[in-house]
């Protein structure tokens, strides 16, 4: 498989597309994100707070009616950039998706809107 059609099985162009993110340390575990996301063409600027970067995205895509279980995370480093592997579930189905960025907090949110894509029933599943 080459690298195009692994990006289109497991990292979709599809009805969520982030713009932007950023994460402010707030008392304790929590964080504060600050995201734009790109929902069916209308761009959403949300806030939340939750105890880590990857909860506050779930907690704005669940919010959005996109929510997706994460069921196996798997980071992988290379260089300076981290790949992150998740499967994730949604009303029984399930997918492989992955995301790469600077981080595996940033890698992992890719990939967590990657699996959003296949699953909420706007794009076939990829698994």
């Amino acid at each position: 498989m080459n690298a195009e059609r692994f990006d289109d099985a497991y990292a979709p162009d599809g009805a969520i597309t982030l713009r932007h993110l950023q994460i402010h340390d707030e008392m304790g575990d929590s964080v504060r994100c600050l995201a734009t996301l790109t929902v069916d063409h209308r761009d959403l600027h949300l806030e939340t707070s939750a105890h880590g970067t990857i909860g506050a995205v779930s907690e704005m895509l669940y919010g959005l009616g996109f929510g997706v279980e994460i069921v196996g995370l798997y980071h992988q480093t290379d260089g300076a950039e981290v790949t992150a592997y998740l499967q994730c579930t949604r009303d029984g189905e399930r997918c492989w998706s992955y995301g790469r960025a600077a981080n595996g907090d940033e890698a992992t949110v890719h990939a967590l809107i990657a699996a959003a894509n296949q699953l909420t029933g706007r794009l076939p599943a990829a698994c």
